[in-house]
């Protein structure tokens, strides 16, 4: 990997064509990479973010659409041998109805050529001002997360965790266990870009039933404890979530699913969501 000091970072990500050029000055401003995380060999360009502040890198960031698999597949495995992590998560967003193996040949050849493997198909909507906005029935009541105990909140997550469809949470319970998992969700969702009364938990009465969590363009999180699913609250949740984003000006609101998780993603249509593009989601584990 290229290393400098961080007064060298603007010379460094110089490297990496717009936007991604941009998006790294920003990432670096934001304390979620560093110039050390960054590498080019020839056409090849690889970089590596963390997801908030002070987190260890889990996404690679960046390929130069023109480089040689070959070189992307060195700076990759060197960028994981000197980051010293226990995996990585990339992400390749394409329409529906194309596939990373064809059309982004390089980049699918790059990642299998240092270890990587992709295992889910997700599933990206959105939803654009102009669209209705879904109803909320008004069952729930909201409270601000950051209003609950730290040690509530993980309780709560690890409850939703139970039974879940998403094929990551599936790995962290039976890797890791439900704690560290809890825990793990919770910094990455306390550390996100929403103001602090949006990440909520909704109440019936005085039974807590579920999480929403917008972010500063997204659904980041959303989920139902066992115990209450199967009554339609997770289009509550999601219609809260949706107005809080709607009503802040944001225009343009993504979310994301597993394409097992039929659930979910029938709950996102049915909020006026729109499927735009497939994500092939690659897993890299240290040996």
């Amino acid at each position: 990997m290229t290393s400098s000091s961080g007064a060298e970072a603007c010379t460094l990500f110089d490297e990496f064509p717009e936007p991604a050029r941009s998006q790294l000055r920003a990432a670096y401003e934001e304390g979620k990479t560093r110039p050390e995380w960054c590498s080019a060999e020839g056409q090849a360009r690889v970089a590596f973010w963390a997801p908030f502040r002070g987190a260890d890198p889990v996404v690679t960031w960046h390929f130069d659409p023109g480089f040689d698999p070959g070189a992307g597949a060195r700076l990759l495995t060197r960028g994981l041998r000197s980051l010293g992590v226990a995996k990585m998560i990339h992400d390749i967003s394409l329409p529906p109805g194309l596939s990373p193996e064809v059309d982004r040949r390089v980049e699918h050849e790059a990642l299998v050529g240092a270890g990587f493997r992709m295992e889910v198909e997700r599933l990206l909507f959105e939803w654009r001002a102009g669209t209705d906005l879904p109803d909320d029935p008004g069952r729930l009541r909201y409270r601000p997360a950051r209003e609950l105990g730290e040690a509530e909140v993980l309780d709560l997550i690890a409850r939703i965790a139970q039974g879940s469809l998403d094929y990551d949470t599936q790995l962290e319970l039976s890797t890791v266990g439900a704690e560290r998992d809890a825990k793990a969700m919770y910094d990455d969702l306390i550390n996100r870009k929403a103001k602090p009364d949006w990440f909520v938990v909704g109440y019936t009465g005085d039974l807590p039933i579920g999480l929403v969590v917008p972010d500063d363009h997204s659904i980041a999180y959303i989920g139902v404890i066992p115990s209450h699913r199967g009554h339609g609250y997770v289009d509550d949740l999601l219609a809260h979530g949706t107005r809080t984003l709607a009503e802040a000006g944001i225009s343009r609101i993504v979310a994301a699913t597993d394409m097992d998780n039929r659930p979910t993603a029938a709950a996102f249509t049915r909020a006026g969501y729109s499927e735009v593009s497939r994500l092939y989601r690659y897993y890299w584990r240290a040996s």
